[in-house]
């Protein structure tokens, strides 16, 4: 839109350089401020007119969460009231509801949820449901009073189509001042920073401070893109969106059945680093690393070690790819996984499950030389008490090859080479061998805290 206009200008200016090389020529100053003026009022009126007409679907939250003994316990035993602010955006209006759209930490644990539409109307909210696993949540407000609510409600754009370079604006409540307007740019997709557990953030440099959670991320065309989630707080324009059609995938589900129902294969994923590419003689797809008991992906045979190159024979080369790939595949949908095991390519199908509330994967648990490297046999207890065989890290020898690999004290090794480790002697056996055909590292599968990974330990 604003963007077709300056091109038109440009391509004016162009064709007027063109001429003026052909008669010798050249625009007289007063005629390039004339352009310049003209084209910059021409870009200022339609941002502005954006501007009005998606403001009326930004809407500025206020919640009261109960907090025990506030901050000061000691002194204050009884429950205290904390008030937060955030922001969100209309998505829907369904009979004489609006449904909002905005982030779960806005929200979350509130007794009480203030919605406001400008300085005059303010009406209560309900929270319909959230998601912390995508920081997504869902608000119910009346539309009674509101004139035209039908006006109210934004236009939805397509984030699978967004690309780095484009110029969004971010519009919301940042430290109370309801209906801030920001410009920037896309910087970057798919990212992760470690707030929840599905991550594909929409990196952009357009300004967000505290209170602009829940607002929209709209493109030149008037759409949302994104919902402003988070800021690197350390940095200067480094805010992060959740694209669109995640938001709206998980706000659908909610409206409909106030939970969102997962796709769930029971496993530990990871993807395969050049290190552990040069370890197993793979360069793409991802690898297998943990197996929850019972789960689909133990009952249809998938092992430790796989590395899965295809769902459905679309290639999957992230591990979100294929996170999000069975996260929105319905419970009891069989799927078709291309995995790699030993070296060879065969097809497995798995009957996708539902993603319990709370994933059941065995606990941690727990000897060997020259690499500084300590290591000893779990006890029975222990294999009774966490679920595996294997050994336990004793010690790590600081600056020696073990540490530098990556390992730690109380981590236990569960196999050498995708081979079972069960005992010291076991790691020993496999390592020399190693040794013998002149391998200068082998590959580890650690557990740690609850979770397997893969870890390349150098032998020299």
């Amino acid at each position: 839109m604003v963007f077709f206009t300056l091109l038109i200008l440009l391509s004016i200016l162009s064709l007027d350089s063109c001429k003026a090389q052909k008669v010798q020529t050249a625009p007289s100053q007063t005629e390039v401020q004339t352009l310049r003026y003209v084209s910059l009022a021409q870009f200022e009126k339609e941002l502005t007119e954006l501007v009005e007409r998606v403001s009326p679907s930004v809407v500025a939250i206020y919640s009261t969460q109960e907090v025990p003994g506030g901050e000061f316990p000691f002194f204050f035993p009884f429950p205290q009231e904390r008030r937060s602010l955030g922001s969100g955006v209309i998505i829907s209006l369904k009979g004489d509801k609006f449904y909002i759209l905005t982030n779960n930490h806005v929200v979350q644990g509130a007794k009480r949820i203030r919605v406001r539409f400008d300085p005059q109307t303010e009406k209560e909210g309900r929270l319909v449901g959230g998601d912390p696993k995508t920081d997504v949540a869902v608000v119910e407000v009346d539309t009674k009073g509101i004139e035209n609510p039908q006006n109210r409600v934004a236009k939805l754009g397509d984030s699978d189509k967004v690309k780095v370079g484009q110029l969004v604006i971010a519009i919301g409540n940042p430290y109370g001042l309801e209906r801030t307007v920001t410009t920037g740019v896309i910087s970057a997709l798919k990212r992760s920073i470690g707030i929840a557990q599905y991550e594909s953030f929409i990196q952009t440099d357009a300004p967000i401070n505290p209170g602009n959670s829940g607002g929209p991320l709209v493109n030149i065309q008037g759409e949302v893109i994104g919902i402003n989630t988070a800021i690197v707080a350390e940095g200067q324009g480094l805010g992060f969106a959740i694209p669109i059609n995640l938001a709206q995938w998980v706000a659908e589900q909610i409206i409909a059945k106030g939970k969102v129902t997962r796709g769930w294969l029971g496993v530990v994923i990871q993807e395969i680093t050049p290190e552990i590419a040069e370890a197993i003689g793979v360069r793409e797809g991802i690898l297998i690393s943990q197996i929850a008991p019972n789960s689909p992906a133990e009952r249809a045979g998938l092992k430790v070690g796989d590395i899965i190159t295809t769902v459905n024979d679309e290639r999957v080369r992230e591990v979100r790819d294929l996170q999000f790939k069975i996260m929105k595949t319905p419970p009891g949908t069989e799927i078709k996984l291309t995995i790699i095991r030993d070296g060879k390519e065969q097809v497995v199908k798995v009957k996708v499950g539902e993603m319990p509330e709370e994933v059941g994967f065995a606990q941690p648990r727990e000897q060997v030389g020259d690499l500084g490297l300590a290591l000893r046999d779990l006890s029975p207890e222990e294999v009774r008490r966490f679920g595996v065989k294997g050994v336990l890290v004793v010690d790590v020898v600081q600056g020696s090859l073990a540490q530098r690999s990556g390992l730690r004290r109380g981590d236990i090794i569960l196999m050498l080479n995708n081979e079972p480790v069960e005992k010291v002697s076991d790691f020993e056996a496999k390592l020399e061998k190693a040794k013998s055909d002149k391998r200068d590292r082998v590959l580890l599968l650690v557990r740690r805290g609850g979770n397997n990974f893969y870890v390349v330990l150098y032998l020299r």
